[in-house]
Formats: structure tokens, C-alpha cells, sequence
């Protein structure tokens, strides 16, 4: 009997939806109209079920929005998912099915109380909220983009209605799978670089190249080697720039560049030479004038080429030691 009195309280637990012993509250809804709206309809708060309709009935208000009364139970633990600027909205499932209280919670941060009246907000009408002019103008866009599909017109009719399109298509993915297929075989530069050790091996060979060349650098097997390990050969060469530079700088300090002397016997000798050439001209032998301007012009030539070197000697030595 205890058994039997157990289970059916299960069933009649579980037909009320686990809200048997569940506390509730009372809240009311008015409305201008309760057309398929009754008790036992489902009361929701966002789309969750909360409660359900007590009764419907006229309130005797001569306000167009407040014609009925609708008293609704309500888990009393939701009342803290029901804002005080919460809405609700009669709302069906489908177009032929059952009304239902719709509450949309709001913001604010208190709670409706027990007994307390949810606003009603109705709901706005598709004919008296959809431009007639606007619609019509989308349907006759909508129109026009189906005929020009249905003659085969622009880009989306070519490809449903034309068979041009479609072939480039089909040929542009035959081009693209001979290329692959060209590329994976191994007779093609692509395919030996992909499926052969053809490109690996000439890379290592390069690097392996390399590391030999590096190695025998730091081995000192060549000339580069020599130079970078024993400095026999960087010290050979800083004393040849050096008997180099003291070569310079005794040129620079020699008699010839220094010494006046020097100078004034060259330039006797020059002008010795000159005379020598003027009574070689005058005598019987030459009796033409080329030859005494020829050798004239060079001995002025040299007399004056010394005579820069005594003054500007730097000007005849151009050798830059590094």
C-alpha cells in the first residue's frame, strides 16, 4: 500500500511538471484581448517556463488595454528572472498553435513583488508596420533579378541558364589538375624537386662544399688560411709597406729635392746645352731653323720641368701607401 501510494505520487509529481511541492506566487496581466489565451497556458520568461495562467476574465475596465484580467502563478524563486521593467506579450508557438504569456525581462535591478501587475506591451501588427511601397519596390527588384536569370542575363544567369561559363570552368579546373598532375611526375624540374633527393643532394653538396672550404680556412690549408693563422705573413707584409714608406721619405729628403746647388748646376748644364745649340744653329752645318726650334723647345721644356720639381716636388710623387 505505502508502495503504491509512493509511486503514485511520482506520477502525479511528475504530470504537474515537479512543481507539486514547489512554492508559488500570484502576478496579473491586462490585456485588450484574451483570444486563444486560457488557463493552464504557459507562462515564460525569455522562453523559459516559469509558471502558468490561473484564469481569464473580464476586468471591468473601460480602458481598450486593460479588458482582461489575466491571473498568473509563478514559481516564487523566479521572481528574482522577472525585472520590475519587464514586459510580456501574448505569442503563439506557430500560427495555429496555443497562445502563451511571453515576459521579456527588463533591467532594472529590483524584482517584481507578489501580486504585482506585469506591464503589457502589444505587439505591432505586420501590415500596419510593413511599407506597402517599399515591398513592392523589393518585389519588383527580386522580379527582375529573376528574369534576367531566367535569360540566362549577368554572371548568375550565364552559369544557371548558359553552358559557356560552365565550360570555362570546367576547362580552367582540366588546367589546374594536368598541372598537378604534371607536377607530381617525377620526369618534370616540379615533380624531380618534390619526389626525388635530386634538389637535397645539390643543397648538401653546396653546404658541404662550404664547410670544407670554411674548414680548410681555419685548418690553414691555403694562402687565405696562412694569412689568417701565422702571422709570419701579416708581419712580412706590414715591413714591405714600411721599407716602402722610409723609401718615399728618403726621396723626399735627397738632394735632389732639398739641395740648391743641384739645382743651379742642372740649370748651368741646361743652359750650357743651349748655347751648344745655338752655335751648332749658327754654324755652316745647319743652315735651317726646324732643328734649332726643336731642340730649343726641348731643352726650355726640361729647364722648366726641373724648375717645378725644385718648387713642388709632392707633385711628382702620387704614391698612396695604405
Amino acid at each position: 500500500m505505502v508502495s503504491a501510494c509512493a509511486i503514485l505520487g511520482a506520477l502525479l509529481y511528475r504530470l504537474a511538471g515537479g512543481s507539486l511541492l514547489r512554492e508559488t506566487t500570484v502576478l496579473f496581466l491586462f490585456i485588450p484581448d484574451a483570444t486563444g489565451l486560457g488557463p493552464d497556458s504557459p507562462v515564460r520568461v525569455d522562453g523559459i517556463d516559469v509558471g502558468k495562467v490561473i484564469s481569464v476574465s473580464l476586468s471591468g475596465s473601460s480602458e481598450p488595454n486593460r479588458v482582461v484580467k489575466v491571473m498568473l502563478s509563478v514559481a516564487r524563486e523566479r521572481l528574482r528572472d522577472i525585472p520590475m521593467d519587464s514586459f510580456s506579450q501574448i505569442s503563439a508557438d506557430n500560427v495555429v498553435g496555443d497562445q502563451f504569456v511571453d515576459i521579456t525581462s527588463g533591467r532594472s535591478g529590483e524584482h517584481i513583488r507578489p501580486g504585482g501587475e506585469i506591464a503589457y506591451k502589444e505587439q505591432a501588427e505586420l501590415l500596419k508596420t510593413l511599407d506597402i511601397a517599399q515591398f513592392e519596390s523589393q518585389l519588383r527588384i527580386l522580379d527582375g533579378v529573376l528574369r534576367d536569370i531566367e535569360a540566362g542575363r549577368g554572371l548568375v544567369g550565364q552559369f544557371v541558364i548558359g553552358q559557356d561559363m560552365y565550360d570555362g570552368l570546367t576547362r580552367q579546373m582540366g588546367d589546374i589538375l594536368r598541372g598537378i598532375r604534371a607536377a607530381a611526375r617525377t620526369v618534370t624540374p616540379t615533380g624531380q624537386a618534390l619526389y626525388s633527393d635530386r634538389l637535397h643532394r645539390d643543397i648538401f653538396n653546396t653546404l658541404a662544399g662550404f664547410d670544407k672550404a670554411l674548414a680548410a680556412l681555419q685548418a690553414g690549408q691555403d694562402p687565405g688560411g696562412r694569412f689568417l693563422r701565422d702571422p709570419a705573413e701579416y708581419d712580412s707584409l706590414r715591413q714591405a709597406a714600411a721599407d716602402l714608406r722610409r723609401s718615399i721619405a728618403g726621396w723626399r729628403e735627397s738632394e735632389l729635392v732639398n739641395s740648391d746647388g743641384l739645382y743651379t748646376d742642372w740649370n748651368g748644364r741646361i743652359a750650357s746645352l743651349i748655347q751648344a745649340v745655338d752655335e751648332l744653329n749658327a754654324g755652316p752645318a745647319l743652315g735651317a731653323s726646324q732643328v734649332y726650334d726643336s731642340l730649343n723647345g726641348a731643352a726650355k721644356e726640361l729647364s722648366e720641368s726641373l724648375r717645378d720639381l725644385r718648387s713642388d716636388p709632392q707633385k711628382f710623387l702620387r704614391i698612396k701607401v695604405f
